[in-house]
């Protein structure tokens, strides 16, 4: 999003939101602030500002309807919480037009201690003679965005992500070097200008607040002006004052895509393939202009479309590398299984050659590789030399037939497995081009669910932190061993598949009855921690007292790493497959401490 874009958004959001009280504040996800605004002199409703600094689409937009809260409590958020609930806008300020903005608040102190859930504060006037102001930092540029809470006298006091100014330092900004665009004259214009690189790039090294698209229109809008016997540089700063007086005395909010706004599929677009601008762009012919009646509505829409787009690519990348790494497993074994398939030989010879050998017992020659002997299997009965080490005929014989035994059961057991992995491998591809025909999320997901792969990983540490309450979902039970341990026990075969395949680790010790139907129990760890054999010995205790071998005394358990536990595709919940594992044998019972949620 080019500054100048930010700088129209800033504009129409002074308009909107100045004099506003905070009411709320959340995390819609790691990276994005919301902020519920109560401002009845402008709108007799409450509307939620969001701030964005993901990395891909940092942004700042105004939206009507309450949010989806997606975040666990980080620091950043607990102190937004604590220091802006209840303060009312003061101030909203763009740094030029760079994307840096700052929100200025303030409130009444002393602060009475926030409770931890939110609650909705009442519209009412407070005494204004003791005030603190709490200022909210926004730096909306790509991989370096972030946001900062500043004290009174600018030191940060929190940040969202760890880079920048630190904590208890005063914020510094990062320092521009460009061009303030509003005071730039013809003459300097033409002193950065170079015929050395194209003016687009000139702009967007020179002149602040101009990214990729504003420059370039500019250079659009100057080739359109020049005559056909060449360009000037006079004629350049004409498209860039246009570009200029357009974003500022005649903005339009304007999204354009490839295709139009009701047949667009994000399944089939990438984020270049949509442009959220402030005029109506030159260089953007045979796209599609759409309108829209306000530069937050505008943005939301943008923001949306690109995420729909990226996370529909990445989670479509994401199957095509798990079902491509797992077709390649498979394509190893059928290799190794013809292999050993040619190590076991051909048992019809071996057969034979045990047969001859029999035959010959008592006129084979002993030769330095074997017996030398008559072939009756040979019309003309020539003599053929065996090899063997045995020191004689009827113990080469011997070998013989073991061999041809090995390679008859070998072969078919040997056929049987292919087959089998040949099914699967038939599987994976169908389900690949499913993967690559699918056009919405929703049916991706429906292929992840059929083939048994887990949702995509948390990608930070907040939302790695979220992961152990997916444990109350329905289905589980909760026990913790005598040493702390975190033991979780699915209560049916829907119960077993959330357990395995949505809330266990990849690293989390797995366990079940061997030979019984039943539960599967799963230890919670950190990767590379040691159970201690007494958990060990109480989550397989409760393997075995939640399957059909309770009233036995004594009940083989198998346990292994949840990674070496694989889902059987199109069978029903609960089934899998497990490649290695060990196995113990308890008594079953329950020795555990049950843990009831809340």
């Amino acid at each position: 999003m080019d500054g100048l874009t930010v700088f129209r958004i800033i504009e129409e959001l002074k308009g909107q939101i100045l004099g506003a009280r905070v009411e709320k504040v959340r995390g819609a996800d790691p990276s994005t602030l919301l902020l519920k605004l109560y401002s009845p002199a402008r709108h007799p409703k409450n509307v939620w500002l969001v701030l964005s600094v993901e990395p891909r689409w940092p942004c700042v937009y105004l939206r009507e309807h309450a949010p989806e809260e997606n975040s666990a409590p980080t620091p950043f958020l607990q102190r937004a919480r604590k220091l802006l609930r209840g303060a009312r806008l003061r101030a909203v300020e763009q740094a030029g037009y760079d994307r840096i903005v700052r929100f200025s608040f303030e409130r009444p102190i002393p602060v009475s201690p926030q409770p931890d859930e939110e609650e909705d504060i009442s519209p009412t006037e407070e005494d204004a003679s003791d005030v603190r102001e709490i200022v909210l930092a926004a730096e909306l540029f790509g991989r370096a965005a972030n946001l900062f809470l500043l004290d009174a006298v600018g030191r940060v006091c929190e940040r969202l992500r760890a880079h920048g100014t630190a904590l208890g330092e005063i914020y510094t900004p990062p320092a521009s070097t460009q061009r303030d665009p509003m005071t730039l004259d013809r003459e300097d214009f033409q002193r950065f200008v170079s015929s050395a690189r194209p003016l687009s790039a000139c702009l967007l090294a020179e002149v602040e607040g101009f990214g990729p698209l504003y420059a370039a229109e500019v250079e659009a809008r100057w080739r359109a002006m020049s005559p056909a016997d060449g360009l000037t540089s006079d004629l350049a700063y004409a498209a860039f004052r246009s570009v200029l007086e357009d974003i500022l005395h005649a903005p339009e909010p304007i999204l354009y895509t490839r295709e139009p706004l009701e047949r667009l599929n994000p399944a089939h677009i990438s984020p270049r393939d949509i442009r959220l601008s402030a005029i109506p762009l030159v260089h953007a012919e045979g796209w599609t202009a759409t309108r829209l009646d306000s530069f937050s509505r505008a943005t939301e829409l943008y923001v949306t479309l690109v995420r729909q787009s990226e996370r529909l690519r990445e989670r479509r990348a994401a199957l095509l590398r798990h079902l491509t790494a797992q077709i390649e497993k498979r394509e190893r074994i059928v290799e190794r299984l013809e292999a050993d398939r040619r190590a076991l030989g051909d048992a019809e010879v071996w057969r034979r050659w045990g047969e001859v050998l029999l035959a010959n017992v008592s006129s084979a020659v002993r030769t330095a590789a074997g017996f030398l002997v008559t072939d009756y299997y040979d019309p003309e009965m020539r003599r053929v030399e065996i090899p063997t080490t045995a020191p004689t005929p009827q113990q080469a014989a011997s070998e013989y037939f073991r061999l041809y035994r090995k390679a008859t059961h070998g072969a078919k057991a040997i056929a049987a497995r292919r087959a089998a992995i040949e099914r699967e491998l038939d599987a994976l591809r169908r389900a690949r081009e499913r993967v690559e025909a699918a056009d919405t999320l929703s049916a991706l997901e429906d292929i992840a669910r059929d083939i048994g792969v887990d949702r995509a990983r948390p990608s930070s540490a907040a939302e790695k932190a979220e992961k152990p309450a997916r444990a109350r979902l329905p289905g589980i039970l909760r026990f913790r061993s005598s040493e702390g341990f975190d033991i979780l026990v699915g209560k049916s075969a829907e119960g077993n598949e959330r357990l395995t395949f949505r809330l266990a680790a990849p690293h989390d010790v797995w366990l079940h009855a061997a030979d019984y139907p039943g539960s599967h129990v799963i230890i919670r760890r950190a990767k590379g921690q040691t159970i201690p054999p007494r958990t060990l010995l109480q989550a397989a205790q409760l393997a075995a007292f939640f399957s059909q071998a309770r009233q036995s005394k004594a009940v083989v358990v198998n346990y292994t790493e949840r990674k070496f536990v694989s889902k059987i595709p199109r069978s029903r919940p609960g089934l899998v497959r497990v490649s290695e594992f060990r196995s113990l044998t308890v008594e079953p019972k329950v020795e555990a401490e049950r843990v009831l949620e809340g």
